[in-house]
């Protein structure tokens, strides 16, 4: 605060006892106040804390390092009653939130409360028959109650009485009876309720189960021998299968019935039947694959070689022929080849059919040859034969095999003037 303000002053500044005054009070020399001497005897300061202030002294009481008292709250980290602290000290003193004390609010019973905006309410019972409310000023309220008026309903198979006038010495009692149609129906009023009873005339089926209830036995089971079907009822007859025309039984069959009939019992069905007749069947090829001269010599084919694809033979048996649609079935075939040949000396060879089945690998089937040169040159005609067989083809497949005439050179070289083949199949079906 300025001695001076806008008025004129004059401030003189006495210096006492221990004390100093330097310079004039002017604005270039201002007072300056000291103290000198002293001696007296140091003070001592000590703090002492309490259960809720902790105190800090520091400094030693001189002019220079001057005492600092501070004093901190203490705050209980574990209150006694086991729940949160919730005074806060922060930097502009303590606190105590109003959303911290909240959250150690709870509603019991009809009372509620929500924690966030700190109301406090009453829950009103949902079941049925609750009559009371909030009333217009917000306060609970319960309406006079409302005479209950009770009266008994009939239906066309009850009967209901109602008495008494609702009240605690005279409650309402309802009543009812089953009304029961007086024509015959099975159906009676006992003193121990409704009864169904099986009639006692003869032949009833009817009876009373295990458990109580009305019970009907199952007929037992009809025997039916082989060939026949249905259960023998008007929508379900008895027949035999298969349902054909009679036909007598001839003059010239000389066999046993039982023991040569062709008649079976299908063990699946229980029908008749008779199986396919048993077929067998021939088919025979005959080809010249070179008569007339083949002149190229062959020399070493490095294994077994078809001389010429187009010369083959080929049985191609459909899958219903001649009864194997219904059967398993077989064939054996046998192909006989007659050739007439040159070789040289030195010549190692073998003559023989390549077989294919049905596009598979094919398999060689040997006829003749030297498979050691001889020695000598020569020309030689002769012939050989090779069979093939498939058994248990399944039934309504075929069959394709075919024959390709195929020489095998291993040294020298060997010219085929003609080569000709004659081959039959022979195909059987199965008896089962």
């Amino acid at each position: 605060m300025s001695c001076c303000d806008e008025r004129h002053c004059e401030c003189v500044v006495l210096a006492g006892p221990g004390a100093t005054v330097d310079g004039d009070g002017s604005t270039t020399a201002p007072y300056v106040i000291g103290a000198t001497g002293g001696g007296g005897v140091p003070t001592a300061l000590a703090v002492t804390d309490s259960p809720t202030i902790d105190l800090t002294l520091t400094g030693t009481g001189t002019t220079a390092d001057p005492y600092d008292v501070t004093a901190e709250v203490i705050l209980d980290p574990a209150p006694p009653g086991g729940g949160d602290q919730l005074l806060q000290s922060g930097p502009e003193g303590l606190s105590l939130e109003c959303a911290d004390v909240r959250g150690c609010i709870s509603a019991e019973g009809p009372a509620t409360y929500d924690p966030v905006t700190g109301e406090i309410g009453v829950t009103l019972s949902a079941d049925a028959g609750n009559t009371t409310v909030l009333g217009t000023d917000g306060g609970i309220y319960t309406p006079a109650g409302v005479a209950t008026v009770l009266q008994g309903g009939d239906t066309n198979t009850v009967d209901t009485t109602a008495t008494g006038s609702g009240t605690a010495g005279d409650p309402y009692v309802v009543e009812a009876d089953v009304i029961v149609a007086p024509e015959p129906n099975g159906l009676e009023a006992g003193p121990d309720g409704l009864l169904v009873a099986p009639s006692a005339d003869a032949g009833n089926e009817l009876v009373i189960g295990a458990d109580g209830r009305l019970f009907v036995p199952a007929p037992p089971p009809l025997e039916i021998g082989c060939g026949l079907q249905g259960a023998g009822t008007a929508a379900s007859p008895l027949a035999a299968l298969p349902i054909a025309g009679a036909r007598l039984w001839a003059d010239d069959w000389g066999c046993d019935a039982a023991a040569n009939s062709t008649l079976h019992c299908d063990p699946d069905t229980g029908a008749l039947w008779t199986p396919p007749d048993h077929y067998t069947a021939e088919d025979h090829i005959y080809v010249e694959h070179f008569n007339g001269g083949f002149a190229t010599p062959i020399t070493n084919t490095g294994g077994w070689a078809i001389i010429n694809p187009g010369a083959s033979q080929s049985f191609a048996i459909p899958a219903n022929f001649q009864g194997n649609q219904c059967r398993t079935w077989g064939f054996v075939i046998t192909a006989s080849g007659t050739w007439d040949i040159n070789h040289t000396a030195d010549a190692a060879f073998q003559l023989g059919y390549v077989e294919v089945y049905d596009g598979n690998p094919a398999t060689v089937r040997p006829l003749w040859g030297p498979i050691t040169a001889l020695g000598a040159a020569r020309r030689t005609r002769d012939n050989g034969t090779v069979t093939d067989s498939g058994w248990n083809i399944p039934a309504a497949s075929g069959r394709t095999v075919t024959l390709y005439p195929a020489i095998n050179v291993t040294a020298g070289s060997v010219t085929i003037n003609s080569w000709v083949t004659d081959a039959t199949i022979i195909t059987t079906t199965n008896t089962p």
